[in-house]
This record gives C-alpha cells, sequence and structure tokens, in this order.
C-alpha cells in the first residue's frame, strides 16, 4: 500500500531558460520511492528542449518540477532527469523521468506543533522508546513486517508549544547524531528514506532516493533492547558530541555494504585504522626534527655498507609507529577489556587483513586460524568496545565473539554470570 497515493498535479516542467505546462501523478510507494508520471507536452516543439543532451554516460542537466493540485498539495524538485524521450507522430512529446530528491508539501492545521520525523530502513524496537530533551520529546517506534526497503522505523522530534531558537537546524544535527549511534547499534546504516516535517503551519514529506540497504550484519543491538543505546545516544549529543561525530568513517566501515566476505575484515581494520588516525595517539616514535639527525646517519651507513640505493629512502618509516602498537597502546589507555580475546588475535587479523589487502583471498591458513570467520569476528569486537567506550555506554551489548550472548559493558561480563551472581 503507497505511503501516499498518486495525487494529481498541474504544473510547469522547466530546463534552463524554458519551461512547459504539465500534467503529472505524484505519490511514494510503500518503501518509501518517489512514484512518478508525467503527462504529454503539446505542442511537440515546447517538449524539444527536454530530449537528453551529453554523451553516453555523461551526466545530465537537471530539470526542475512544480505543481499543484486540485485539494491544495503542492509538489517541487530540482533534481528530475529524463529518462525516456519519445515523439509520435501527433505533435506531442511522452516522457519518463525520475528524480533524485522531492518535497510533497500543503498547509497542517493551525493548531499542529512543529516536527521533524524521519522515517529509516532496517532498523526497529520492540518496544517504543520517549524521551524528553531540550529540544521537545523524542519518539523512537517501529517494529512491524515490512518489506525488505521499506521503511521500518520512525524517529520523531515534537519542537512542543515554546519552541526555542534554531530549534529547526538544531533538530536536524540532533537527528543526525542519533542516526550514527544508531547505525552502529544496529549494524546498518541509518538514513532516512523520507522526511516528515510541520513547520510554521506546512506538512512537508521529503523523499530522497537511497540504494538499497543490505541486511543488518552483526550489530552489537537487537530490537528487544535498544532502550539503553537510545539513551545513550541522546546523551551523548549534550556529553560526547565530538566524539560521535568523529567516529562518523568507523561507523561507515562497519555498516558498509559487501559483496564478498573477505571485505568484512578489511571494514573493520579499516574502522579501526580511522579510529586511530582520528584520536590523539601519536604516529611517529620522535618530532621530525628530532628523527631528522637519526635519520641522516642511517642513510650515510647505508651507503657505507653499499646497500642498495633505494633503501635509503625506507629510512622514513623508522619513525613510524606500528599499526600494532597504536592499537595496543589505544586499548590500554581506555582499559578496553581484551582479555577474552585469542592470544596474538592483534597480530592475526592484521596478517590476515595483509594478505587479503595483497592477493585479494583470506590467507589458506592451519588450524586454529583458518577461519576468515573468526578473524572478522575479532576484528569487529574490538573496534565495538572501542566505540562503547567512546560514546560513553554502559550497559549490555551483544557479543559476537561470545556467539550473540549479552555481556556487561564496560567489564565485558556476561549478563547471566551477573544475574546469577545478585540472585546467589
Amino acid at each position: 500500500m503507497p505511503i501516499l497515493d498518486p495525487i494529481a498535479f498541474e504544473g510547469t516542467l522547466s530546463l534552463r531558460d524554458h519551461s512547459a505546462p504539465i500534467r503529472f501523478d505524484a505519490g511514494i510507494d510503500n518503501e518509501g520511492g518517489l512514484m512518478l508520471s508525467l503527462g504529454d507536452i503539446r505542442p511537440a516543439r515546447a517538449g524539444t528542449v527536454f530530449h537528453p543532451q551529453g554523451e553516453l554516460l555523461q551526466p545530465q542537466v537537471a530539470c526542475s518540477l512544480t505543481g499543484r493540485s486540485a485539494d491544495g498539495w503542492r509538489f517541487a524538485t530540482d533534481a528530475l532527469y529524463v529518462t525516456s524521450w519519445r515523439r509520435p507522430p501527433d505533435d506531442r512529446v511522452e516522457l519518463e523521468a525520475d528524480a533524485g530528491l522531492a518535497t510533497f508539501s500543503r498547509d497542517a492545521p493551525p493548531d499542529h506543533q512543529d516536527v521533524r520525523a524521519w522515517y529509516v530502513r532496517k532498523l526497529g524496537t520492540f518496544h517504543g522508546i520517549e524521551r524528553q530533551t531540550n529540544l521537545g520529546r523524542l519518539v523512537f517506534t517501529g517494529h512491524a513486517e515490512r518489506p525488505s526497503q521499506a521503511p521500518s522505523a520512525i524517529i520523531a522530534l515534537h519542537a512542543g508549544t515554546q519552541e526555542v531558537p534554531g530549534w529547526w537546524d538544531e533538530s536536524e544535527r540532533f537527528l543526525i547524531h542519533l542516526s550514527r549511534v544508531l547505525s552502529f547499534a544496529s549494524g546498518v546504516y541509518v538514513l532516512p528514506v523520507y522526511e516528515l516535517s510541520v513547520r510554521h503551519g506546512v506538512k512537508t514529506l521529503r523523499v530522497v532516493r537511497r540504494s538499497p540497504s543490505p541486511a543488518p550484519y552483526m550489530p552489537p543491538f537487537d530490537m528487544l533492547f535498544m532502550n539503553q543505546i537510545f539513551a545513550t545516544a541522546v546523551a551523548s549529543y549534550e556529553e560526547r558530541p565530538d566524539a560521535v561525530e568523529r567516529l562518523e568513517p568507523a561507523i561507515r566501515w562497519m555498516t558498509a555494504t559487501v559483496f564478498y566476505e573477505e571485505s568484512r575484515l578489511i571494514n573493520a581494520m579499516s574502522a579501526l585504522e580511522s579510529i586511530l588516525a582520528r584520536s590523539d595517539f601519536p604516529d611517529l616514535f620522535m618530532t621530525p626534527d628530532a628523527f631528522r639527525d637519526l635519520r641522516g646517519r642511517v642513510r650515510r651507513f647505508l651507503r657505507a655498507e653499499r646497500a642498495p640505493s633505494r633503501m635509503g629512502g625506507k629510512a622514513d618509516e623508522l619513525n613510524r609507529r606500528p599499526f600494532r602498537d597504536k592499537v595496543e597502546d589505544l586499548l590500554t589507555s581506555h582499559a578496553i577489556v581484551t582479555s577474552d580475546l585469542p592470544v596474538g588475535w592483534l597480530r592475526a587479523v592484521t596478517d590476515a587483513r595483509n594478505v587479503i589487502v595483497h592477493t585479494g583471498v583470506a590467507p589458506d591458513l592451519s588450524a586454529p586460524d583458518a577461519r576468515l570467520l573468526d578473524h572478522i569476528v575479532w576484528a569487529r569486537e574490538v573496534v565495538t568496545r572501542i566505540m562503547l567506550h567512546a560514546i560513553g555506554f554502559s550497559g549490555q551489548y551483544q557479543s559476537w565473539l561470545h556467539r550473540s550472548e549479552y555481556l556487561s559493558f564496560p567489564g565485558c561480563r556476561p549478563m547471566a554470570e551477573i544475574a546469577a551472581e545478585s540472585t546467589g
């Protein structure tokens, strides 16, 4: 069933300085995608300008389409691309088109408060969650079965009767922050398929064309237990906004679409490298000035030993701290628990990643290091714990290192064990 049934509009199609009147139908399908059917342009010469131009596979120039319906809806897009142009013999032009972004709007009831709501895929919570924030009432809901790419959850922020100055821009920053934390929590990157908003008496549906979202992969939280991570997402907007923003590239790596299993290890290790690169840990053993004299002596020694001349170009690498050293320092400084990982896990995942980067396939190792899945789980578990620490989380999460058992954080002890102690 469509989210918004097709509406008949009368409007104008424009390209640069040219425009033509046109009738069209537009709506939103059950997956949150734009439905658009353009009427014919008459006479045919009025539609000639909309014939797709340019070389094959080159970007087209975007058209604008605006219109109004008889019952008060307004439609607008500046990102319309003609996908089919046909001129039948009866002096008309037939068009097909799609748009990357479009808005439907109409006047809202006069007593309707301002609100911004995101409808997102692959996210859910079994229990609806509500929080009162400095920006208004925040609601997170959605667990019903939906088609694979249909919106499955709603994150809505209601301004209340007294809207604070700058609420509109601040509400968007708040929802972006929440989406980052919830992307990490759910194992798939959370973006709005469409947005519903009411602002100053105008209701707007903003539709964005999105590529298909993959299924969640090894999420540290499931829809039964979203309460604690959602509370952390809300609190961290005030307490740790910069920390969450620094995690953005790592979150994208952890939730990126993959086409073969080796990419999952590459992505997890890239997330770890991103966290290191955006941290305060030094990349060098010595400052460049302090290292300059030592580098010169190393190069002179190599020349004296008649080593290959290109070895001198590798001297700078002596001052770069190894990846494993930086990871160990970060884990130690943040007191991240790793005692439940196998001995030598860091060397194993680093070596496996390097083999994949250079050969394209996972290394053929003897047991017990033969399984690519083990390396993926180890790397993702460590990144998960680092992220939980960074956002200030305290509570239970789902550990795939322990076969999806629930652990406490930061202690990383089984929740069943803690519960047994409390009842003993």
